[in-house]
């Protein structure tokens, strides 16, 4: 698991391309060749986390009437959308094939038990990030280059 800085080109409004810094996390080694799994977007992922926690405490902390639920219902089903857009395809698909599929509107202990599958896996993959992002600044502080990591400590992410 490592923390890598990537430049992509991204247009601007005036439709010429700038180069932009971010960070990604891999995580696991790639299977059979293919492509290793990655948190694209780290910072999205902790946002995602953080709403998941509140939706998770909202679920635990009250008898959810009926009306209610197709409402937490669509806002597990909005978390997973944002999980997948911070997410590699390899990861994306894991996420998808350890969810349950909905036909009908599930009961509440149905989301109940979503929402914890998704807060454990989702907390797994925050431990890995901050791991990571944790083993990059020490690399980098190691390296005399810690001034050279804004976006982290803007985050608060370094010391």
């Amino acid at each position: 698991m490592e923390a890598v800085e990537i430049t992509s080109k991204q247009p601007r409004k005036d439709r010429a391309v700038t180069p932009v810094r971010r960070f990604v996390v891999i995580v696991g080694e790639p299977a059979d060749g293919g492509a290793a799994s990655r948190i694209e977007e780290p910072d999205r992922l902790l946002r995602v986390w953080a709403l998941l926690q509140a939706t998770s405490e909202q679920l635990d902390g009250a008898t959810l009437p009926p009306e209610g639920i197709p409402g937490l219902q669509r806002q597990l089903q909005a978390i997973q959308s944002e999980l997948e857009r911070a997410l590699s395809p390899p990861l994306a698909a894991e996420l998808r094939r350890i969810l349950p599929s909905h036909d009908a509107i599930p009961s509440a202990g149905a989301l109940r038990i979503e929402c914890a599958v998704l807060l454990s896996w989702v907390g797994s993959l925050v431990v890995q990030t901050l791991a990571a992002l944790a083993a990059a600044h020490e690399r980098l502080q190691h390296a005399g280059e810690a001034d050279h990591w804004p976006t982290a400590r803007a985050r608060g992410l370094a010391g």
